[in-house]
């Protein structure tokens, strides 16, 4: 009796104790239930991680509102249909979309933001700084990003995150993808080769080229455009100072280390400047330059289309279509980039394309997790940059194919997803092999640097920054353009008119601005 007593007891300590896990397990769920800012595991933290789904209550179905730039191109219902449906099954989200026309951002844009209830996300680069000032977005903490968006946390570089920076608080989600920031001198290469000219390698290895055209093709100039064209040529030869600020007062030298800021005042640019003149007056001497370029409406990229200019320059990032451009006619393009003399590609701020939230999002979470795979998870990248694949694309040799259509009914770029990871897409069908190449290791050697989207604030240097406008014009485009009798000469006297109109005031005031603008960069 006893032995049966003490097995009963046991028995009945045994199914209390899993009453009292039970009871603890309803209440933690009750209470997890309640809580609509619990994390749900993303596809790509399911498949990375594997969480214990059980332990992972469901997210209450949302709507997240997104407003675009743009409009919405013809097939965009059945994309955003698709991506929809990966959404829900993946968070449990979709998306609503507005547009705001183009033509309608500078009234549209902040009105919609006057109205914070009414939308959740918003392309961010619209007065980005001046509009996180006022309160028109949601802070972004990176604790969140860590959390909520892990594949964004792992792609986003610091510097990225320095771009979007404003006052050491981050107001957008921002673009992770290196985007170039090379201009390009283009030429007939296949006009190259037939004349034997040698390989084109700077800017100032143009020269025989140009002598070529003159001589052997009539109905040819070897530059033919507007004065920006031609200015253009000069400013390729500076030798990777950029960041052109004040009608080259201050420039900065992207590659240096120490942000070294020069221009006009300093000694070192001013040999740099002359040097890039006296090419340009040599070649209008020698009739490649056009004497009438402010009678040009035309631009240079214009007219090679149509074989009347030998020259042209543009971004980089317009070399595909160029090359195209070329092919068409039984032409061969060639390029020259603008780098500085280590060769080090630069890229664009990172607060070029991005996402920002609105101060009264219900969402906040939500949207985070949506950006992180509309940015970074491939297929929905693919998705939203091409369309449907088999309807849009299709994938021909590792290389991506747009089905002929004519207007295509979703153009890339043409949905206004442009933050979305673009180092992630395959080649286009089009590219040539030279292109592909070129990019390539232009991105092996690019980098971003300290004084990305900086911009000079005129408010304390209104009148200094119009006078030196008027000399500008009056004194340096006639040197930019080689059509001044005596460069040394032309070149002091622009140096003696800026100091006159309060070059060095100009100069003081950039840099100050320059140190406050890199202090503003470190986020809290």
């Amino acid at each position: 009796m006893v032995q049966k007593n003490k097995i009963l007891s046991f028995t009945l300590a045994i199914l209390l104790g899993v009453m009292t896990l039970s009871a603890c397990a309803n209440q933690d769920s009750s209470n997890n239930s309640n809580n609509s800012n619990t994390k749900s595991p993303t596809a790509s933290e399911s498949n990375s991680e594997a969480p214990n789904e059980s332990s992972t209550p469901p997210l209450d179905k949302v709507t997240l509102k997104f407003v675009l730039l743009g409009e919405a191109p013809k097939d965009n219902e059945a994309v955003m249909a698709e991506v929809n449906k990966k959404l829900e099954a993946d968070i449990n989200a979709t998306i609503e979309l507005t547009y705001i026309p183009f033509a309608d951002i500078s009234t549209k844009y902040p009105l919609v933001l006057t109205s914070p209830h009414d939308w959740d996300v918003i392309f961010g680069n619209v007065n980005y700084v001046s509009n996180a000032v006022k309160g028109g977005y949601r802070e972004i903490l990176l604790t969140d990003v860590e959390k909520y968006m892990p594949l964004t946390h792992k792609a986003t570089s610091e510097s990225m995150w320095s771009d979007v920076a404003v006052n050491g608080k981050v107001y957008m989600i921002p673009q992770t993808f290196k985007e170039l920031d090379v201009g390009t001198a283009f030429y007939r290469e296949d006009l190259r080769k037939k004349y034997d000219v040698p390989e084109i390698k700077t800017y100032q290895d143009f020269g025989p080229y140009f002598q070529a055209i003159k001589d052997n093709e009539p109905d040819m100039r070897p530059v033919e455009g507007t004065p920006d064209d031609v200015k253009a040529l000069f400013g390729g030869m500076l030798q990777g100072w950029g960041g052109f600020k004040v009608q080259n007062l201050v420039h900065f030298n992207a590659e240096n280390k120490e942000y070294k800021t020069t221009g006009l005042l300093d000694p070192e640019f001013v040999a740099i400047y002359t040097e890039a003149a006296k090419t340009m007056k040599d070649w209008m001497d020698k009739g490649y330059l056009p004497k009438n370029a402010f009678a040009q409406k035309t631009t240079a990229a214009e007219l090679a289309k149509v074989g009347v200019s030998g020259y042209w320059a543009n971004a980089f990032e317009n070399y595909a279509q160029y090359s195209n451009d070329m092919i068409a006619k039984g032409w061969e393009l060639g390029a020259v980039n603008s780098l500085p003399p280590g060769g080090t590609a630069m890229i664009r701020p990172a607060n070029g394309n991005g996402f920002s939230f609105s101060p009264k999002t219900d969402n906040y979470e939500r949207a985070l997790m949506a950006i992180d795979l509309l940015h970074q998870e491939p297929s929905y990248n693919l998705l939203l940059a091409f369309g449907i694949e088999g309807k849009h694309y299709n994938m021909v040799d590792g290389k991506l194919a747009i089905i002929s259509a004519d207007p295509n009914p979703y153009p890339m770029y043409g949905a206004g997803w442009w933050s979305n990871n673009r180092d992630q897409w395959p080649p286009l069908e089009s590219y040539t092999q030279q292109y592909i190449d070129t990019k390539k290791a232009l991105l092996e050697v690019a980098k971003p640097y300290l004084l990305n989207g900086f911009n000079v604030d005129e408010s304390n240097i209104k009148t200094e920054m119009a006078n030196i406008s008027n000399v500008y014009k009056q004194y340096a485009i006639p040197i930019e353009l080689g059509v001044v009798k005596d460069v040394d000469v032309a070149v002091a006297e622009l140096i003696e008119k800026y100091q006159k109109a309060g070059a060095q005031k100009v100069v003081d005031e950039v840099h100050k601005q320059i140190a406050e603008f890199i202090k503003s960069k470190q986020i809290n």
